[in-house]
């Protein structure tokens, strides 16, 4: 898993963190320009700035917003949680036509439409074979997607939520994690998920419930087609005072030193 990874990246962006290098630099956000970045270069924002705090296995495209030579944000595209979320919607969907938007960060002085900016370049820039895009909001972590709605997505109301786990460092992962560790490591594969998670010393929390957005993509003809498909399952978009985004220095500043020992989850 990328735990350990994360991890490192995190230390790494301690170390070397500068509030300079995340405060607005004057470029007008009509001069952002948008390419595709590596995980390597994207890891170290998203685990230590973004509120999961790890960079999903599944991430495929990454995409980053620069004002001159300065990153400003970041998108992450990947493939989520099974095919079944894609397919729910929009049953015709084939392999290969689909992604969701895992994860989006950008530097809390920014210009107000910086994230809206990236989302709407970073949806040109994916391969033309995917046509559906899914992404969810968070409602425990007070977030409703204002952001997508900014950006005309389609709202398809709230999922129920799930059970997830929790590290002892207090990072959510999803429970398929337990399926993925018993395919790495076969010698397990019959053990019962309840011995897995105890093993990883991690334990079950209640996941808050999700606002669920779709973005369509493709000719005309694509796109009425798969509206018509959902068309009776698009809801009003829910309402909220968007919470007040914490600066990357009070985030590094709250960083519990704990973070940079190891435990036996970051060699899974």
């Amino acid at each position: 898993m990328t735990k350990l990874f994360d991890d490192i990246a995190r230390n790494k962006m301690i170390d070397k963190f500068q509030e300079s290098d995340f405060l607005y630099n004057g470029i007008s956000i009509k001069d952002m320009y948008v390419k595709e970045i590596n995980s390597q270069i994207a890891r170290p924002y998203i685990a230590t700035f973004h509120y999961s705090k790890t960079l999903p296995d599944s991430s495929k495209y990454i995409y980053a917003g620069y004002l001159g030579d300065r990153i400003c944000g970041i998108i992450v595209y990947g493939m989520g949680c099974g095919k079944n979320q894609y397919t729910s919607v929009i049953p015709t969907i084939k392999n290969g036509e689909y992604i969701e938007l895992t994860r989006l960060w950008c530097a809390n002085d920014m210009p107000k439409n910086t994230e809206s900016k990236l989302i709407a370049k970073s949806l040109k820039m994916l391969p033309k074979e995917i046509k559906l895009v899914i992404s969810f909001s968070d409602e425990s972590k007070s977030h409703v997607g204002i952001i997508y709605q900014a950006t005309n997505w389609y709202y398809l109301g709230k999922n129920s939520g799930s059970k997830m786990l929790i590290c002892n460092d207090g990072i959510e992962k999803h429970t398929r994690l337990i399926g993925i560790y018993k395919k790495r490591h076969p010698e397990l594969k019959e053990c019962s998920n309840e011995y897995i998670k105890n093993l990883l010393n991690m334990s079950y929390v209640e996941g808050g419930k999700k606002h669920k957005y779709i973005y369509l993509r493709g000719t005309k003809k694509e796109k009425k087609e798969m509206y018509n498909i959902i068309k009776d399952k698009i809801k009003m978009y829910p309402k909220c005072d968007k919470p007040k985004c914490k600066s990357e220095k009070e985030i590094i500043e709250k960083i519990d030193i704990k973070e940079k020992q190891m435990n036996m989850f970051d060699y899974i």
